[in-house]
């Protein structure tokens, strides 16, 4: 109990309340023991609470300061009305649904889509200490991973609460870290396998109940196997107790499993239409809930999902088929018609054309009489005969259901066990695992029966085994601190355990009872009272008062009353063995069957035969499940638990609706309460020294050192606290029990009240003595000014009356100098304007004339020239007329004689070609010599014509440079000559071309007519030149083949050459060069040196070679990056050097983001740049480590500071300068690992909450100027490296800003326009003080802030966390190299490559 002098005005207490369970009220006197009545103040109004005794006082209420704390053992008072109320503001007003009580991670359900799961949340809690970040299952889940990789011991997370409360997607998320984090950077098929075996589950063993529309109806443990390097290697999963009985029957409001509803939703699909489905109103098993689809659910898209996954796990097309015959088959088999006859109805039968019945043999391929037979009889032993006996229509109805269960739950061990072999590891043994228990938490319902039964029990054994553990935990802390303790008592509910499973318990007389030939439920309660109330009474048995068919089980969370009814049918589970043995006899269903006689007797369920008696087959399903727990409990003790309590904050399925009711309910069922007694009862506050002397410095007394402060403590505190049994010393802290914390921080605010007094007091006098002071010294101020203003008037007066009669004189004078100057200036300016207006007209004539000559000139001009042009115009058109005539005479003659010529040909067609050869033979000697000398006078005639005329030319230019106005009778004359010398040349000319065009292509066809022409001279000429040319070619050929030979001769040797070059790469190739050497070389030493090769090995025209050797440069450089070899198409080198240019950019970027993500967080949010800064910043309450957490402390020496990440940056910009890359690649480059930076840090000030302080702000404000300068230093800040830290930036000046009124408010939202508004909320949120000069964020601020969020257009993504694996586009700009000679190259001899030699 709190101390009574904290029962003080002013305080709050909690008291109860019908409606709210608790209510807050605050005392309005001091309590003094004795005291029969508290002064409260209520919300609606004042009330007496009555105090019997000092343990009937309300409890206390924890100071605001710790309001909204998300560890619930780091409140001053551990009590429920603390627990509930810190749970009520955490989930209503910072939508937080995690938090931390100790050991175990509280969760409620929000009913709503939250996006704290994404990968980049996965990225913010991979790594961390989970005493640093903020409650997660993320947090939960890598403390196991990180536990059993740095322990190598197996793990667990027991995951629990009741139906609703996001059990199933706790555990669902729990793997997918896992998957995650243990798959290394990409997915690999185990992960996706077990992942995958999620919606195979939920459709199977998941259903629709009152209370939740995906409840699972079995509990799961499923163990996740780790290599040795922290990857998953394989899973396996263990179910217990599936819910069979939901398949024959649903209460109202609820449905049967998932699956069957999606066959009927599916059933127009082709492949579905051979199971002859129908609306699931139409089956019996379907519709006595009345609730045939569940809101905002799709069962098509389900079962396409469900499909999916079946393949992912290996199961084909084909066997997932055959997977919902079966199950469409228990749908035909539950429409069954079994009608009672006889007169008692003590038989029954089936008719033979029952359709339901018929399909349900066609799916199963069984026979359809023997099914409807053995449906209606059994057969019975009978001294050692067999008898068939009928049974009655309920009776066969019941063999018709509970067969139906037997397939459903075979087929669910089936499938179980298919999942298994897929999930079995494949790579390897497994070295630890993390176990994942999704089970049913506590239940209680109007009417419980066998299940519950089941179902509570295991929650007995497990709220066994998580209380022994949290005691565990608890001893160990005192004994690491050598404190001198007594045992702590908690509630141990083994009676309870012992009442159901221990000798003559309740399973071991159900079992007694299962065994009687004539056993039943009523005899079996008889029996239960009298084992556990007539002969010996058990606490935590009870009779129901107006009731003869149940019991009550005083349970560890609550009063359960059970009704019998159903409990021996229901523990038998008995299926009639020739019912069994006409589905063994299918090939479809046989498989189901024999895999039963594999099965351990533990499996889940059991089937028992009329026939056999032996005790293997006479299992029953308590004992069966017993077993499986017994194992589960075993395996949970071998490794290291964690805990995931599940909360329903409502009922009705609203999203953050809170009803106190229900949640005080579960968190009393869950054993959270439990863990604050157990917490309470010991010491739950506890200081390490040093930071009990930083906050209460002001109490102690003696030696005021750090170093000294354990001293100090000692001490000081025994005068402080009066009970030594209220602290306790240890080796490294101190501990307190429950209220002193809150009694310390009373006594630290009166003492600092009485300081603040004094001060107050001392400062008054001083500040009452400089007001007097100030006020004496103002008044005789004021009267030595008041004489002087006096006697300064009296003078001013005077000199006033002076002045005016100055003033007077001086202004008369100046109006009548003023008129005379006015009349002056007008005269002389009327005068000058009169001047230039004469002027400018006399100047507007002159102009207006000389205009008109000007005019007149040009248009006679004008008419001149058109008429000379129209002359002339006319003389050229007569000419062209002329011309054109004689040329029509010409071109008509020609047709004649052209004509003649083809009749003479024709005529002579045979004479021609021996003609011809006749004369060729005879004259080719004479002839060739005339035709040379003709040529050649012909060639000297027009050489001389053409000098004549060039001579003419120079004439005729000297002539009109000498005269420039010639008589135009000579001009024309001489242009006339000119135009007559160029028609000659162009009709010369014009008939050479044809002479050769003939002689060419007709020669021997046309050599007649040419002898007869005038032009055969001509026609000979052409012959000797073709022959000539020809001789000519064959010459040319041979000086081309010399030259061919010398070609290949220089080929050759080039060959031997690059054969040699070859090998020495080869050797290259195997050397190690050493890193350092190859970055002291010169900037693009390699590519140049490269490249110079390359060109060489082009420029030889051996396009083979040149590709061969960049072949070979690209897999060297992709060997370099340590890459497969290259086995690609070398037909497209540029892409290939393009690919390889973005390969090389994104590894070397890889490394670098590998190196500082292990830095990031530590050197820029957790490195004290700033020397003492975090000396002045203590928290005001010590948040209480959690209990078997470890963190992973590191040495002071090795921690990451910026200095850390600078000389990472440093080192890769050294590297990418030596290699000369581009400005903007190295730009782009440092964008993308800033924006790492930037996001990382972010990221990780949004989840914990010990850096949102305005201290750490100061901090990292100054670290983030740090990575600033040394961007701007390096010229980086252009890229967009500077602009991706803003929002860091701004988170941080969030932490410093002003925090309280609506104007600072708006200049927050104004500022924060990098931050989404998830973040911004979030850091208020996470805002904690850590200096009495700061203030917590009010919930009416961040109320504020949120609406002023609404109103702006936020273009920020609505995430919480930045996307930290987000990667930039990439540009490489193309910049023409410099001309490269080899001259220019300095090779050093460290690369010995002396054998190349500059060409």
């Amino acid at each position: 109990m709190a101390t009574l002098e904290l029962y003080s005005k002013g305080e709050s207490v909690w008291i109860p309340d019908p409606g709210a369970v608790w209510v807050s009220a605050q005392l309005l006197q001091d309590y003094s023991p004795g005291e029969k009545h508290l002064l409260l103040q209520l919300p609606n109004g004042e009330v007496h609470y009555p105090v019997g005794s000092p343990s009937d006082l309300p409890p206390l209420g924890n100071p605001d300061i710790l309001e909204g704390e998300n560890d619930l053992t780091a409140l001053s008072f551990l009590h429920e009305p603390a627990v509930l109320h810190n749970l009520r503001v955490r989930f209503l007003d910072y939508s937080s649904i995690y938090t931390y009580c100790g050991i175990v991670l509280v969760a409620i359900n929000p009913y709503d889509q939250l996006p704290i799961y994404g990968e980049e949340v996965i990225d913010a809690y991979s790594g961390q200490d989970m005493a640093d970040m903020e409650p997660h299952i993320f947090s939960v889940a890598e403390e196991a991973y990180r536990t059993m990789t740095r322990e190598e011991k197996n793990q667990s997370i027991i995951i629990s609460g009741e139906s609703g409360s996001g059990k199933t997607v706790s555990a669902k998320f729990t793997m997918r870290y896992f998957a995650v984090v243990g798959g290394a950077a990409q997915q690999t098929s185990v992960e996706e396998r077990v992942l995958a075996s999620n919606p195979i589950m939920e459709s199977i063993g998941n259903a629709k109940t009152t209370r939740n529309d995906n409840s699972s109806r079995f509990g799961k443990y499923i163990e996740i196997g780790f290599g040795r390097k922290g990857d998953i290697i394989g899973a396996n999963m263990r179910t217990y107790l599936l819910e069979k009985s939901r398949v024959v029957f649903q209460a109202s409001a609820e449905r049967n499993y998932h699956i069957f509803y999606q066959l009927c939703a599916s059933r127009e699909l082709p492949e579905m239409r051979s199971l002859k489905l129908d609306a699931p109103e139409h089956f019996r098993y379907t519709n006595q809930g009345g609730e045939m689809q569940i809101p905002g659910t799709d069962d098509v898209s389900d079962l396409e999902r469900t499909r999916n996954a079946f393949t992912i796990l290996g199961v084909q097309p084909d066997q997932q088929l055959e997977l919902f015959r079966i199950l469409s088959a228990v749908l035909h088999l539950g429409n069954v018609n079994i009608q009672a006859s006889g007169r008692s109805s003590d038989w029954s039968y089936i008719d033979a054309d029952d359709r339901s019945l018929a399909v349900f043999s066609k799916l199963l391929g069984v026979e359809g009489p023997q099914m409807a037979h053995w449906l209606c009889h059994r057969r019975l032993a009978v001294g050692g005969e067999m008898l068939v006996k009928p049974m009655s229509g309920q009776q066969a109805v019941e063999a018709r259901d509970a067969l139906a269960k037997h397939i459903y739950g075979q087929l669910f061990t089936w499938t179980v066990q298919r999942l298994n072999s897929a999930l079995r590891s494949q790579r390897g043994q497994t070295k630890s695992f993390i176990g994942v228990l999704d089970i049913y938490g506590f239940e209680t319902f109007d009417r419980n029966s066998f299940e519950q039964f089941c179902i509570n029990y295991a929650n007995e054994k497990l709220q066994q085994q998580f209380n022994r553990h949290v005691f565990h935990l608890e001893q160990e802390e005192y004994v690491r601190e050598e404190l001198a303790w007594s045992r702590i008592e908690f509630s141990d509910n083994q009676q309870c355990i012992n009442l159901i499973e221990g000798q003559l318990g309740l399973f071991d007389l159900l079992d007694e009872e299962c065994r009687m030939p004539k056993g039943s439920d009523d005899s079996w309660v008889r029996k239960l009272y009298n084992q556990h109330l007539t002969g010996k009474p058990h606490p935590h048995f009870q009779k129901p008062r107006m009731s003869n068919s149940a019991f009550i089980i005083l349970h560890f969370a609550d009063t359960v009353q059970y009704e019998c009814d159903g409990f021996l049918d229901k523990n038998r589970d008995t299926v009639f063995e020739e019912l069994v043995n006409i589905l063994k006899a299918s090939q479809l269903v046989a498989e189901l069957f024999q895999q039963q006689e594999n099965v351990s007797p533990v499996a889940n369920g059991s089937v028992r035969s009329g026939k056999r008696a032996t005790r293997e087959h006479k299992l029953t399903v308590g004992f069966q499940f017993r077993q499986s727990l017994q194992m589960l409990m075993d395996t949970l003790n071998s490794t290291t638990p964690h805990y995931v309590r599940c909360i329903k904050p409502n009922d009705l399925k609203e999203p953050f609706m809170f009803d106190p009711k229900r949640t005080v309910q579960q968190l009393r069922a869950c054993g959270v309460l439990e863990t604050i007694r157990i917490s309470a009862a010991g010491y739950p506050s506890r200081w390490t020294y040093e930071e009990f002397f930083s906050r209460y410095r002001v109490l102690l007394r003696g030696p005021q050192s750090q170093e000294q402060a354990q001293a100090s403590c000692r001490w000081t505190l025994p005068q402080l606290i009066s009970d030594p049994d209220q602290y306790c010393f240890g080796k490294t802290k101190v501990f307190f029990r429950a209220g002193q914390v809150a009694l310390l921080e009373r006594l630290r605010a009166e003492r600092l009240r009485t300081a603040a007094v004094i001060i107050q007091s001392r400062v008054r006098g001083w500040l009452s003595r400089i007001r007097y002071t100030r006020i004496l010294w103002a008044t005789v101020t004021i009267q030595r000014y008041c004489r002087g203003a006096l006697a300064r008037r009296l003078a001013l007066t005077l000199r006033y009356t002076k002045a005016a009669l100055v003033i007077q004189k001086t202004y008369r004078m100046m109006v009548v100098r003023q008129l005379f100057l006015m009349i002056r200036q007008a005269t002389i300016t009327i005068q000058a304007f009169t001047r230039g207006t004469l002027a400018r007209h006399r100047y507007r004539l002159m102009v207006a004339e000389r205009a008109a000559v000007l005019l007149q000139a040009r248009v006679r001009g004008w008419l001149a020239r058109r008429a000379y042009r129209r002359v002339r115009a006319a003389v050229v058109f007569m000419q062209c007329c002329v011309r054109r005539r004689a040329a029509r005479r010409e071109l008509l003659k020609l047709k004649t004689e052209a004509r003649s010529v083809e009749r003479y040909r024709e005529l002579n067609k045979g004479m021609e070609v021996k003609l011809m050869q006749l004369q060729l033979r005879a004259d080719q000697e004479v002839e060739s010599t005339a035709l040379r000398e003709t040529l050649h006078a012909e060639r000297e005639a027009a050489g001389a014509e053409l000098e004549a005329l060039r001579a003419t030319i120079q004439r005729l230019e000297s002539q009109r440079h000498e005269k420039p106005q010639p008589c135009p009778a000579i001009s024309e004359e001489e242009e006339e000559k000119r135009r007559r010398a160029a028609d000659k040349a162009a009709q010369e000319i014009l008939q050479l071309t044809q002479v050769a065009f003939s002689l060419s292509f007709c020669f021997f066809f046309h050599s007649h007519l040419y002898l007869m022409h005038r032009l055969s001279s001509s026609s000979v000429c052409g012959h000797v030149c073709a022959e000539r040319v020809s001789q000519a070619v064959s010459q040319a050929a041979k000086a081309l083949r010399t030259e061919l030979d010398e070609e290949r001769r220089k080929y050759q040797g080039l060959l031997r050459e690059f054969t040699r070059l070859e090998q020495r790469y080869d050797n290259l190739r195997e050397m190690n060069v050493r890193v350092d050497s190859a970055l002291s070389l010169p900037p693009g030493l390699p590519a140049g040196v490269i490249f110079l090769c390359v060109r060489q090995a082009d420029c030889s025209g051996d396009q083979t070679r040149a590709r061969s050797l960049c072949s070979a440069a690209v897999t060297a450089m992709k060997a370099a990056l340590k890459l497969v070899p290259l086995t690609t198409d070398l037909s497209d080198l540029i892409r290939a050097l393009s690919d390889l240019c973005i390969q090389g950019y994104q590894q070397l970027l890889s490394i670098t983001e590998t190196r500082l993500q292990n830095i990031i967080v530590a050197a820029l949010l957790e490195s004290e740049t700033i020397p003492g800064l975090s000396g002045t910043a203590v928290k005001l309450v010590m948040s209480r480590k959690r209990a078997g957490s470890d963190p992973r402390t590191v040495a002071s020496g090795d921690a990451p500071t910026m200095a850390s990440v600078l000389r990472e940056l440093g080192a890769l910009h050294t590297a990418l300068s030596r290699q000369d890359l581009p400005s903007t690649l190295m730009e782009q480059a440092f964008h993308q690992l800033t924006y790492l930076i930037s996001a990382s840090a972010l990221n990780s000030l949004l989840l914990r909450k010990d850096m949102c302080c305005w201290s750490r702000g100061m901090q990292i404000r100054y670290n983030v100027s740090l990575l600033e300068e040394w961007l701007r230093s390096r010229g980086l800040q252009t890229g967009g490296a500077v602009a991706t830290l803003e929002p860091l930036i701004q988170a941080v000046q969030l932490l410093q800003a002003g925090k309280k009124t609506e104007a600072e408010a708006q200049a927050l939202v104004q500022t924060c326009t990098a931050l989404s508004s998830q973040q911004i909320v979030k850091i208020l949120t996470l805002y904690t003080p850590h200096s009495d000069l700061d203030e917590r964020v009010t919930l009416n601020f961040i109320r504020t802030v949120q609406g002023l969020l609404k109103g702006r257009s936020d273009c920020q993504p609505p995430q919480l966390l930045m996307d930290v694996r987000r990667v930039f586009p990439v540009t490489f700009p193309y910049l023409p190299p410099a001309v490269l000679h080899a001259e220019q190259l300095v090779i050093p001899d460290s690369l010995k490559i002396s054998f190349l030699r500059r060409v």
